[in-house]
């Protein structure tokens, strides 16, 4: 890593427990083959700190990204928002006080070259990580099924789509027939076999990197897109924000795995 000096800009990830986080990794790298005079830091955060801590990074670092919990608390403090992250409603990105998400573009970019016009899309999950999921599908055309523990949750959230513009119904299960599956909760399992069907199988958990959805839709013939695709094609598109450049998502996926970083 280049010496930190006087111009070194400083950024990095916020969130709260995070010490699993890949990002600092990622995009160290990143800045060292790009010789861009930067670091990337981890701020763990707890909720009573926030909106101190916010206001402070806001105007100290030259740009971070934001993860769990802290997606749409971020959002108040911000001076404006891009297109996609007010369509989600939710921030990942921060530059110069104005905020991006993302997620949203990393998804539906994936996807859109992984199946082209897909129509009936199963979502598994109704937290935080499935507004990007979601809208990233309704905008490349899909009707959305919302399966969730929760029925609340899922019914709020195909309320929030519909309104949006979009076409999303809460379900029990997937229907007969779709073009596409994804898992946005903790748990690749929660996705039951019969709805291991279509084209494409989307995971958003990176850890392991071959999940149970994974496995199943391979060994379907489905084609995938795993949780460290997401990540890494999120954070590119982060850097491309903060200095109009990066590496390529095949770069990147190549040093993790020879850093063992992922298994």
């Amino acid at each position: 890593m280049p010496e930190i000096g006087y111009s070194t800009k400083l950024l990095g990830v916020l969130g709260e427990n995070i010490s699993y986080t890949l990002s600092p990794a990622i995009h160290n790298y990143v800045f060292q083959a790009l010789k861009i005079d930067a670091v990337y830091l981890a701020f763990d955060v707890k909720s009573e700190k926030f909106d101190e801590t916010i206001k402070g990074l806001i105007n100290l670092a030259y740009g971070f990204n934001v993860t769990i919990p802290y997606k749409e608390r971020v959002m108040p403090y911000l001076s404006g928002l891009s297109e996609e992250a007010m369509r989600v409603g939710a921030v990942n990105t921060v530059k110069e006080g104005f905020g991006y998400n993302t997620d949203y573009l990393a998804i539906k970019d994936l996807v859109g070259k992984a199946i082209e016009s897909p129509k009936v899309c199963t979502v598994f999950g109704a937290g935080g990580a499935a507004r990007a999921v979601v809208m990233a599908l309704v905008d490349l055309g899909c009707e959305v099924y919302i399966v969730n523990r929760t029925p609340k949750k899922a019914e709020e959230l195909a309320l929030w789509v519909v309104e949006k513009g979009g076409r999303a119904k809460v379900a029990q299960s997937c229907p007969d027939r779709q073009d596409l599956v994804a898992n946005t909760t903790p748990n690749p399992d929660f996705v039951p076999d019969a709805c291991v069907k279509g084209k494409v199988a989307l995971e958003m958990v990176y850890k392991p990197l071959r999940t149970s959805l994974i496995a199943r839709a391979e060994a379907s013939g489905m084609k995938t897109v795993n949780g460290l695709q997401v990540l890494v094609r999120q954070a590119l598109e982060a850097d491309r924000i903060w200095f109009g450049k990066s590496l390529s998502d095949e770069e990147v996926l190549n040093y993790l795995s020879a850093r063992k970083l992922v298994r």
